[in-house]
């Protein structure tokens, strides 16, 4: 186990007057810069910066960022959310650092990609089966991996959609190298 222990310090965050929310920063006891490439190599969507380094990641709707000397996360609704999500990323790091045997790091910093990209290649039939208001929210959402592509019913129904529906796999699984 690489993070055995931690001080959890919880603020209220300052960057909006209009909806209260927490914030939460894991102090850890351990450096963990060493496993910042496993991340980069296991999570989706994420962004690593060799020269923090740091990596960044979405855990559903909170923004996360690992530093060597600890883990933040934002968007959190209570000090017992905040708990449960610094639990659960402490729980990854650890998972990681575990199965870095069966990883090959990753130290390359990715694009990410881009809402109107994915949008494109959408049936843009603004059905709402997915739970989103649009197809371009929907986009906006796969973009920062906040859902996931089986969520499109049309998509996945419909064999108009298929060559669309190729495309946007090739996309999400695929990093592509920042020039």
């Amino acid at each position: 186990m690489l993070i055995e222990s931690f001080r959890l310090d919880i603020e209220v965050a300052d960057h909006s007057a209009q909806v209260f929310e927490y914030e939460a920063t894991a102090r850890l006891q351990v450096d963990i810069r060493e496993v910042l490439p496993y991340l980069n190599a296991t999570l989706k969507n994420g962004s690593y910066f060799a020269d923090g380094p740091v990596f960044s990641w979405r855990l559903d709707d909170h923004k996360v960022g690992f530093w060597y000397d600890r883990i933040a996360v934002d968007h959190l609704g209570s000090r017992e959310q905040a708990k449960q999500v610094i639990d659960q990323l402490i729980d990854i790091v650890n998972d990681v650092w575990e199965r870095r045997g069966e990883i090959k790091p990753d130290t390359v910093m990715y694009e990410n990609l881009q809402p109107l990209e994915l949008y494109r290649l959408l049936p843009k039939t603004n059905c709402k089966a997915c739970g989103e208001a649009s197809c371009f929210n929907f986009a906006l959402k796969l973009a920062a991996a906040m859902i996931e592509l089986r969520q499109c019913g049309p998509l996945l129904s419909d064999a108009e959609y298929s060559v669309q529906l190729q495309q946007l796999e090739y996309l999400m699984a695929s990093k592509r190298p920042l020039l």
